[in-house]
């Protein structure tokens, strides 16, 4: 079995110490061998914070590693730097200046694309030429990988409160991908989990914020992990998402629900 585990909306600066403690003891149960972390590392783009979240990512137990900025990654109030065309600077200090990071290992094939812009503060876009290059990736992923793009903003509203976070072209770039061949989106920002299928066979996965005191109302701490696993006579994979919630009262990740991709309806965690 080959396990990723995608986490986002860190937040570093306003997290939480014990949430930290427990993605880490999950991260090594579970045995993840691929990370995704699909932006806001940090709460304000201050140094410390990136700091903070830079040793905790990296001290996660997963060979491999894709980590993608948020908007809350882009300094808000030091706007000199953003005028300056150094937006990205504190990012790149701890991450490097790849803002769109690929990963293919263990069967998965994840395409980072970054809908961050610095000049706005919230909403997100893409351009043509950012579509056309994941489609390129994406089609160029070995036959049998699970093709996955991660990106900070949600291309699709799993939830109607979230239209307004969808990025510039979302419908463009879900045709597109659709056609070459993704299989899943992978993305953060509201706070919010949840999952759709926004074009047959395409799926939609929003991660919550996995470590930040930052919760919306109706949503704990979680996280998603995906699980690749040998069918039987050899008739390809199977896939499997699960949510995986905060419970204060266990101090662990605890799985809530648990779905077949290749099924209309989520199963319950046992």
């Amino acid at each position: 079995m080959s396990v990723l585990l995608h986490i986002s909306d860190l937040h570093f600066g306003a997290h939480d110490p014990a949430v930290c403690d427990a993605v880490a003891r999950l991260t090594a149960r579970l045995g993840v061998r691929v990370l995704v972390v699909s932006g806001d590392l940090t709460q304000r783009a201050l140094p410390a914070q990136f700091e903070q979240a830079h040793a905790f990512i990296t001290a996660l137990p997963a060979e491999h590693r894709l980590v993608l900025p948020g908007n809350h990654d882009v300094p808000l109030f030091a706007w000199w730097e953003r005028l300056g065309g150094h937006a990205y600077d504190r990012y790149a200090r701890w991450w490097g200046d790849a803002l769109e990071p690929a990963c293919e290992a263990d069967g998965f094939a994840v395409v980072g694309v970054n809908t961050t812009r610095w000049w706005r503060h919230q909403r997100g876009s893409l351009s043509v030429r950012q579509i056309d290059a994941v489609a390129e990736r994406l089609a160029a992923a070995r036959p049998g990988t699970w093709r996955i793009v991660a990106s900070h903003h949600p291309l699709v509203a799993v939830h109607p409160q979230d239209r307004s976070h969808r990025p510039h072209r979302a419908e463009r770039a879900l045709a597109r991908w659709s056609a070459a061949g993704a299989d899943l989106l992978l993305s953060g920002h509201a706070h919010e989990p949840g999952l759709v299928e926004p074009i047959s066979g395409l799926w939609s996965a929003q991660a919550g914020t996995a470590v930040s005191v930052r919760l919306r109302a109706s949503a704990p701490n979680s996280l998603i992990t995906l699980e690749r696993l040998p069918a039987p006579e050899g008739r390809g994979d199977q896939r499997w998402l699960t949510r995986w919630d905060y419970v204060r009262d266990a101090g662990e990740f605890l799985p809530v629900e648990r779905h077949d991709l290749s099924r209309t309806s989520p199963l319950a965690a046992g």
